[in-house]
């Protein structure tokens, strides 16, 4: 990742070291902390004043930052982030998983969402155009099955792991059960999913990836969901939509809303009185 930062106002230089911005008009004020002086008095930071000052005086920054500040590429990754240039994002992200550097990404992933970067914009403008160029490059010929199942890996464990600081209230104002069908191996959409509805206070039941539909029914009775997620990649033609219908009747047995969500219901139908939308992108939710 190569791109101009122009510079860093006073706040963020505070978030990149640690520290409260009166610390950092103190440095600059005592000149240990180099700046620019606008003619408006602002303080604008530049790359390298912000690594000269790093170099020689880490001891006075806090442990509060997640992602390590070694190089100026470092810099420009966390200038991103502030200013919420999601597409510079998607690079480094997209080699942390190939890489298969969990770590590295775990960072990324939690110092947007405690920088308050809304979880669906995470989730809907970062990590779903990462796995989407994963699955291009993939049907491309460009990796193989086996190096597409590794970088997908990383990111669901890194989203999974996410889950930890993802504040989720304690009130709860409805069940979901949240699922895809027999044959569907890829539910990191419906894990995403999943977090986004427990933010907004839902008790969520995932079953997640090859959920036979065949004792369901029993699955309803005991936990009587108000809403049904369902996620679909690939429909299998006729097969799919015949287990689509039996949930769906079940649904409305049950009198349990239906959502459903991704590529696959492109090519099965799903007017039904029990399904309420079908979702498009992570922010609907």
């Amino acid at each position: 990742m190569k791109t101009e930062v122009a510079y860093f106002n006073s706040r963020e230089a505070a978030q990149i070291l640690g520290v409260n911005v009166s610390s950092v008009k103190r440095w600059t004020d005592e000149g240990k902390l180099e700046c620019i002086r606008t003619l408006g008095g602002h303080r604008k930071f530049m790359v390298r004043h912000l690594l000269d000052f790093l170099k020689k005086h880490r001891r006075k920054t806090s442990q509060v930052n997640l992602t390590p500040i070694e190089s100026e590429a470092d810099l420009e990754l966390r200038y991103h982030m502030f200013r919420r240039n999601y597409e510079a994002l998607i690079p480094p992200i997209y080699e942390h998983a190939f890489e298969c550097h969990r770590d590295q990404l775990q960072q990324i992933l939690n110092e947007l969402y405690l920088s308050q970067c809304p979880l669906a914009e995470i989730y809907g403008d970062i990590l779903t155009p990462v796995l989407h160029k994963i699955g291009h490059e993939w049907e491309q010929g460009r990796i193989s099955i086996t190096e597409e199942h590794i970088a997908t890996q990383t990111i669901r464990d890194s989203i999974i792991r996410l889950r930890g600081i993802i504040q989720i209230p304690t009130a709860k104002i409805g069940k979901v059960l949240s699922l895809n069908l027999s044959h569907e191996l890829h539910d990191i959409a419906l894990k995403m999913t999943e977090h986004l509805l427990e933010t907004k206070g839902f008790e969520v039941f995932y079953s997640g990836q090859i959920t036979p539909t065949i004792h369901l029914a029993h699955v309803f009775e005991r936990y009587q969901p108000d809403r049904l997620y369902i996620s679909s990649t690939v429909a299998k033609a006729d097969t799919t939509q015949q287990e689509l219908d039996r949930l769906f009747a079940l649904c409305e047995a049950h009198h349990c809303e239906v959502y459903v969500g991704g590529t696959g219901f492109d090519a099965l139908q799903y007017d039904h009185p029990a399904v309420i939308r079908r979702i498009y992108r992570f922010q609907d939710i």
